[in-house]
Formats: C-alpha cells, sequence, structure tokens
C-alpha cells in the first residue's frame, strides 16, 4: 500500500475531525500573504523565481522544504457536508495597492469570514494569472485570494477563481483605479465591496496549505470555492498588461486531504 493511500485510510472518526477542525499549527497574521516585508528580492521568473526562493534567505527555507505546499492541483479525496462560509462582508473605502508582485485591495474594516464557530477578519485580496491552483486539472485565466485572520494569528484564505464570460461591474471599478506601477492609490468617495466578487454558490473544497508566496508559511486554512466567478476577456488582459504572470508553479500534494463539499 502506499503512503497515499494509507493515509486515506484512516478511520472515519479521523475524517471528521480533518473536516471539523483544521487545528494544525498557524503561521501568524504578519506573515499574511501579501505583506512583501521581507527584505530578500524574489520574482516570479529569473534568478529570484520560484525555484531559486528557499535559496534567497533563509526566512524563505519552508518554499523548498515544505510538505504543504500551494498551489496544487485540487483533487478531492473524499465529499462531504462542510460547515457553511459565513461571509460576512461590506463595503470599505478603496484603497488600491500595487505592490510590485500583484495588485491589492486593503480590506480593513471590509468584515469577516466565520467557519466552524471561528472569525477571521478580512485583510485584504489579490489576484494572479494565470491561476494557481488547477481544479481537477482545469487552470483558469486567473484567480482571486481573499486573505484572513484570527486574533490568535490563525490564517484562512478563500480562493475564486476568474473565468472568461460577462465582464464584472466591482471589477471593473477596482481596475479603473489600480495603480499601473508600485505605489498605493487612495479614492476619495469610492468603496470596494468584495461580496460583488463572489459566486453565486458558496460550495468549497477545503484543504491545508501555505502561502503561495515567500516566506510560504504552512498551516493555512484554505476554502477554494467550485464555482469561478466571469469577468471579460478586457478585464483580464488589463491585469496582464501590469502582471503577465504573478503564479507560482503547482506543487505537490503529498499526504494532504482534500474536502470537497456537498
Amino acid at each position: 500500500m502506499t503512503s497515499r493511500n494509507l493515509f486515506l485510510s484512516i478511520s472515519t472518526l479521523a475524517i471528521c475531525a480533518t473536516v471539523i477542525s483544521a487545528c494544525e499549527t498557524m503561521p501568524t497574521a504578519e506573515e499574511d500573504h501579501a505583506a512583501n516585508k521581507h527584505t530578500s528580492h524574489w520574482e516570479y521568473a529569473g534568478e529570484s523565481g520560484p525555484s531559486h526562493w528557499a535559496a534567497l534567505s533563509e526566512e524563505f527555507s519552508t518554499c523548498a522544504t515544505g510538505r504543504l505546499q500551494s498551489p496544487f492541483n485540487i483533487s478531492a479525496d473524499i465529499t462531504a457536508k462542510l460547515p457553511d462560509l459565513g461571509l460576512n462582508y461590506q463595503a470599505v473605502p478603496m484603497k488600491i495597492i500595487n505592490n510590485g508582485h500583484t495588485i491589492q485591495a486593503d480590506q480593513a474594516g471590509g468584515g469577516q469570514l466565520v467557519v466552524d464557530g471561528k472569525a477571521y477578519d478580512l485583510l485584504q485580496f489579490h489576484f494572479h494569472a494565470g491561476s494557481e491552483h488547477s481544479i481537477d486539472g482545469k487552470a483558469y485565466p486567473m484567480e482571486m485570494h481573499l486573505v484572513h485572520a484570527a486574533k490568535s494569528g490563525e490564517l484562512a484564505v478563500v480562493g475564486v477563481m476568474l473565468t472568461e464570460g460577462t465582464a464584472n461591474a466591482e471589477l471593473a471599478n477596482i481596475w479603473a483605479n489600480m495603480p499601473t506601477s508600485q505605489g498605493e492609490h487612495m479614492v476619495k468617495g469610492k468603496t470596494i465591496n468584495v461580496k460583488n466578487l463572489l459566486p453565486a454558490s458558496h460550495k468549497y473544497d477545503r484543504f491545508m496549505g501555505s502561502l503561495t508566496t515567500p516566506p510560504c508559511s504552512e498551516g493555512v486554512n484554505w476554502h477554494m470555492m467550485q464555482q469561478p466567478i466571469t469577468v471579460s476577456a478586457a478585464q483580464i488582459a488589463a491585469f496582464k498588461a501590469i502582471y503577465p504572470m504573478n503564479a507560482r508553479p503547482l506543487q505537490e500534494e503529498n499526504n494532504r486531504l482534500v474536502v470537497r463539499g456537498q
């Protein structure tokens, strides 16, 4: 029996415990997905690209040694009734940042994700092109990550795939004001409501993973929406005009458990 098959043959009780509570050690909120406060310069290609991240700094060693690294190809190991995601978001003043790696919208006061009775404050959301994860072998033009932190410092990410189709009005609002060069842009009188960037269905896949940027810290609770949202070809092109590719390559799934919500 392979180690993966052995892992998947664990008892029903253990599976239920995994579904109910992701209790692995979490990184602190200061290690949030787009903090980029580390002195070591990293990129998505070349000598500072993903295959070299671990060599750039001791802080980044987990990028090479971690066993639950993100992204990876998401394929369900089991299906189960997962707890509903309490997506309690609200509009906040528009603050958009080009941080040198992505376009990010700060969301201080933007609400909370509540899952398994635990609340995670929404910190920010940002975008990748193309998608970082794939789902059952399918990649998407873009992927959005909503980054949250609990008071204890535990991180939770809600992932949403973006597929080509009808334009998204909320994204148009953001794109019209995003900095094309590194810096931040506060827009008086405008707000962002991340609710308008969520799919109609909130069914999701649940697994443990990591930050997809250095320091690649593990112990992140991931909730990947099963339904993508649609954005126009022009909206995809507008992002790629700034960041043609800002996605980490797929990592090994290893022995993590992916639970697909019914």
